[in-house]
């Protein structure tokens, strides 16, 4: 299997559980902003966290539901992570703020999902690799039982 790259697990950890768990935001408005883009951002977390942890996310594969029904290879898998981050960044987008402190919200939602987004690419990455992998062992395994 495919492992995960060094850092990725603390990149997730620091976009998806930190912004809830530790962030010192600057506003009540900003944080409930947030909170209610949470949908969003849960729908990218499970894949994200599972090729962080494990190098690869096969699961959502054989899945028949909402979320990965559209999803049978790395690239649509990474198709179905890009609209849900463009959900997650329209968003943010819809956030007017009406002070500096709720400004400064903004900017820090924006540079999560800036950095969601780096972490998606690099996720797809490792899970094309697993994939392919997986996929040759596969045809090796075939390929000696039928000799």
């Amino acid at each position: 299997m495919a492992e995960a790259e060094p850092g990725m697990l603390e990149s997730f950890n620091t976009l998806f559980i930190a912004p809830f768990a530790s962030h010192q935001w600057s506003s009540r408005v900003g944080r409930s902003h947030w909170v209610e883009l949470e949908g969003w951002q849960d729908s990218m977390a499970g894949p994200l966290s599972a090729i962080a942890e494990r190098g690869g996310c096969e699961y959502v594969y054989p899945r028949d539901d909402w979320y990965f029904a559209p999803v049978s290879d790395p690239a649509s898998l990474r198709a179905r992570l890009r609209e849900w981050h463009w959900g997650l960044a329209v968003g943010v987008e819809r956030f007017a703020p009406a002070t500096a402190d709720e400004a400064t919200d903004l900017e820090f939602m924006r540079s999560v999902v800036i950095r969601m987004r780096e972490l998606i690419e690099q996720a797809c990455a490792v899970e094309q690799v697993r994939w392919e992998s997986t996929r040759q062992a596969e045809q090796g395994a075939e390929a000696a039982g039928g000799s």
